[in-house]
């Protein structure tokens, strides 16, 4: 196709199950399809990714698969961002489901403010069997509520499930840094939130757009407290590297002791919290600072 405003692009690997579930939203979006185009980034998929893919594409015009060889969900991205013909390149994760007018509300957006280079919207979670009452609702939606306005870098951040930026701002700062991200089945994050840094660090502001939706999976094997724990070490884990912060070993002690006190103390507090979400918001903070306490001796040891 010829010059879509918008290009989306889905980063999949391993995931042929849920896949579908992502482009069959694409195809009903209420944008005309001469709009936008999507961008199919397989990346090393061993599943039948591929078979899946192709019958999407020989099905719709503006869609399009590309093979991504280097692992790692920021390679693939990069992939999508380099090669997307749309002036403006829209991320969804492959177990996310765009809402109908997701493309329209971007469109929208950026015919109301084409100065703004970078923006995101809410997801909702979303599950294929019943969530535990005791899962932290923050964990699987995000929003920062009803009101279009620009967000605070630092302390607000959109999300790779729902985040768009134009394309010159994207290759002018090189993408998203291989190092951090998923990388197929290594857990990494940070990748997003490093580059959002980079442009909080050149004044480039970044929207938030609450009328742009999509839902996002919470799967089976992240409703476990064992999983909750292990997200926050690796978000932990990848931090220096994403903020570009060098903390002495003192500052590391200081935080995990500050962590230990506050979640028990938490935890002695009680009240009618179930159980398992008093242990997740009492000790996820302290499992990110053993994870930056790891990653703190790794680089001294390299």
């Amino acid at each position: 196709m010829r010059n879509p405003i918008i290009s989306v692009v889905v980063c999949t690997y391993n995931r042929a199950n849920l896949l579908a579930g992502c482009l069959q939203s694409l195809v009903e979006q209420t944008l005309d399809g001469g709009l936008f185009e999507v961008i199919i980034i397989n990346n090393n998929s061993m599943d039948n990714t591929l078979e899946i893919s192709e019958r999407f594409v020989s099905s719709h015009s503006n869609f399009r698969i590309i093979t991504e060889s280097c692992q790692g969900l920021s390679h693939a991205r990069n992939r999508g961002g380099r090669e997307a013909a749309g002036e403006y390149i829209a991320y969804i994760d492959d177990d996310a489901i765009a809402f109908s007018d997701w493309i329209l509300q971007i469109n929208a957006f950026v015919k109301r403010h084409p100065e703004i280079k970078v923006f995101g919207g809410p997801y909702q979670a979303y599950s294929l069997t019943q969530i535990p009452d005791w899962f932290p609702p923050e964990y699987g939606s995000w929003s920062l509520g009803d009101k279009e306005r620009p967000i605070f870098l630092g302390k607000e951040w959109i999300n790779g499930t729902n985040m768009v930026f134009h394309k010159e701002v994207l290759l002018r700062f090189c993408g998203f840094d291989s190092q951090l991200g998923m990388a197929g089945d290594k857990i990494s994050y940070g990748e997003e939130t490093k580059l959002l840094v980079i442009l909080k660090n050149e004044n480039i502001p970044v929207y938030y757009v609450p009328q742009m939706k999509v839902r996002h999976l919470v799967a089976d094997y992240k409703m476990k407290l064992s999983w909750l724990f292990l997200a926050s070490y690796k978000v932990g884990k990848c931090s220096g590297l994403t903020f570009g912060v060098r903390r002495s070993l003192y500052s590391h002690v200081f935080a995990i002791g500050a962590c230990i006190l506050v979640g028990v103390f938490t935890m002695m507090k009680g009240g009618v919290t179930p159980f398992k979400r008093s242990m997740y918001v009492a000790f996820s903070p302290l499992a990110t600072e053993v994870g930056a306490f790891v990653e703190y001796f790794s680089r001294r040891v390299s």
